[in-house]
């Protein structure tokens, strides 16, 4: 998604950001300050990453301020006791400096991201939260979920389609005469007059039937058969790949407004929920969590659908101003 950060550098950026605002919020917590550092000092790259963004705060500094300028002191809410609830108040003008230095943060990498790089590849985009239907050149239709984007490679031996981020639902016109493929990474399903859905997330490439059969393959192993009801899904990282089972009416049932997850690590399913939230998602202590998780989410109210998925799992998404929302794991036991 050369000029391409790597996955760990991506990881990194987005811990520094929830560590810029954790820290921003409670500069006098030492316990935070220890775990801070322990974070830095365990990985080069988290040191480079906050370097990055204390320059980008550096850079910011007047952004911020002028924010925490422009908020109107509000009268002190009062608790049940009759005290003014004093600590909130003095966390917001903080809280808006800290989301002015990650917006800030965004722009400034903006022409480094991984998005930039899927946006001059593709052929067809979406935005966050859009899905867009599109009819390919051979009668063929796909249909995009959020932030996601395709490459076609239309030849007369052969119909090929990247699929460069996110998620799309085919729906295959059989041609005998020219064969039909999807690559995603290191995996291509080959249509043998089918309707499928495939998905990028994380690491992970998952192929799935609706309809027909595909066939499936990475680089140069045997390729299999999945007929309607079966999913197969590889991890790029590991090289493992499973088969199993899924109702075919809940594949691609995104595009209907519903998002059915059926033993998705909760990392990806916080992931696939954000391509549908119109704005910033940090995450903190998620990006590793392989907790499979379930159940229907209802993509036309994205925020409610984090804040059940994380609260299922003992985690919590903490609303911030402009629109940014951390999503925070559960914590660990002592």
């Amino acid at each position: 998604m050369s000029a391409r950060p790597t996955q760990g550098a991506d990881t990194a950026m987005a811990e520094a950001a929830a560590w810029k605002i954790r820290l921003n919020d409670a500069p006098h917590d030492r316990a935070l300050q220890t775990e801070f550092a322990a974070w830095r000092a365990q990985d080069a790259r988290n040191d480079r990453a906050w370097r990055r963004m204390e320059r980008v705060w550096a850079a910011t500094g007047a952004l911020a301020d002028n924010a925490t300028h422009h908020v109107r002191p509000a009268t002190p809410a009062t608790s049940s006791t009759g005290r003014p609830r004093i600590a909130a108040t003095r966390r917001w003008p903080r809280r808006v400096a800290a989301c002015a230095m990650v917006a800030a943060a965004a722009c400034v990498g903006a022409f480094a991201t991984p998005d930039l790089m899927v946006r001059l590849q593709a052929d067809y985009y979406t935005k966050t939260g859009e899905t867009r239907s599109v009819s390919l050149p051979d009668g063929s239709s796909v249909t995009l979920a959020g932030h996601s984007a395709i490459a076609l490679h239309y030849a007369r031996q052969e119909r090929g389609v990247t699929l460069l981020a996110g998620e799309a639902f085919f729906n295959v016109v059989h041609d005998s005469q020219r064969g039909f493929s999807v690559t995603a990474n290191n995996v291509t399903a080959r249509d043998i007059g089918t309707a499928f859905d495939i998905r990028i997330t994380g690491p992970h490439v998952t192929v799935a039937v609706r309809e027909g059969i595909v066939s499936v393959a990475r680089q140069s192993t045997p390729a299999l058969h999945l007929t309607a009801g079966q999913q197969w899904t590889l991890n790029s990282t590991t090289g493992q790949a499973q088969r199993s089972a899924v109702d075919p009416e809940d594949v691609g049932a995104w595009r209907s407004g519903q998002m059915v997850l059926n033993g998705v690590p909760l990392s990806e399913a916080v992931e696939m929920l954000g391509r549908y939230y119109p704005g910033i998602i940090v995450t903190r202590g998620l990006e590793r969590d392989i907790t499979p998780v379930g159940g229907i989410y209802d993509l036309h109210h994205p925020k409610e659908a984090l804040e059940a998925l994380c609260a299922l799992h003992g985690g919590r998404l903490v609303s911030l101003p402009a629109g940014f929302v951390l999503a925070e794991a559960a914590p660990k036991a002592p």
